[in-house]
């Protein structure tokens, strides 16, 4: 089983330092945001209970349909101001959406474009859908060779509602080119009583972009006054060990 059954478990294991985040930001920038690979929604009800219009695209369905499922239990007030749909945060389009005060994008969504051209193409959708000097923010993993080995390591352990836990490995090896990585993701999830009643496992490929190239890319595509943190708290750690690499830019005229 893959990424049908292993997204039920994408929300026990995400970091909520992002939330905070991401929710300020849309809180400075404006009343219209846009969520770029909005999963489970897990940030953007956070960000329409805070006041803003949210509109959030996803490629996957069984995330989106977590969503939905998520949105309608809220009250009619947040329902009206999210909408919810199917597109590729690497070409989209949204004319009739109008423009955004802020795009972000969470969990290293933008680490699925394979190739630069991809990435620079991502970046132009980015700033034909926001206004100008409108935010954007979002965030791209990184990966040591020390963990390029493919040996699974323990990535988390999460409670259930029924009493049991859901423990989560990792495992990580380099891809067919330069840059790229695959990640395998691997759930088992425990009843109360320590019983395995269910193994599910996640393999996707990524792509790792050297932080002075994706400045590059978003100096030509048309955005200004960047800056890069090591962490969602707004850290700065030295390139070379960075796991993580948290950008805010603006769109310029």
């Amino acid at each position: 089983m893959g990424r049908k059954w292993a997204a039920e478990y994408h929300d026990l294991f995400a970091i909520d330092d992002d939330v905070q985040f991401y929710a300020a930001l849309a809180r400075q920038s404006g009343p219209r945001s846009l969520d770029i690979g909005v999963g489970t929604g897990r940030l953007a009800i956070p960000v329409a209970r805070a006041g803003s219009t949210v509109v959030g695209i996803d490629s996957s369905m069984e995330l989106l349909n977590i969503a939905h499922g998520k949105v309608s239990t809220l009250g009619g007030g947040i329902m009206s101001r999210m909408r919810l749909l199917y597109g590729d945060i690497r070409d989209f389009s949204l004319s009739r959406e109008g423009r955004f005060d802020i795009a972000y994008s969470a969990a290293g969504a933008y680490n699925r474009c394979r190739t630069r051209a991809e990435m620079a193409h991502a970046i132009a959708c980015v700033r034909d859908h926001l206004r100008v000097g409108g935010t954007f923010a979002f965030d791209l993993i990184n990966v040591s060779d020390t963990m390029m080995d493919g040996m699974p390591r323990l990535d988390g352990v999460a409670p259930t509602d029924d009493e049991g836990e859901v423990v989560r490995y990792v495992a990580w090896r380099p891809g067919p080119k330069r840059g790229d990585c695959e990640r395998l993701a691997t759930y088992e999830r425990f009843d109360s009583r320590g019983r395995s009643v269910e193994r599910v496992a996640e393999r996707e490929m990524l792509h790792t972009f050297d932080p002075s190239e994706v400045a590059e890319l978003l100096q030509l595509g048309g955005f200004e006054d960047m800056d890069r943190f090591s962490d969602h708290q707004g850290g700065r750690v030295p390139v070379g060990r960075q796991t993580l690499a948290v950008y805010v830019c603006h769109r310029g005229p």
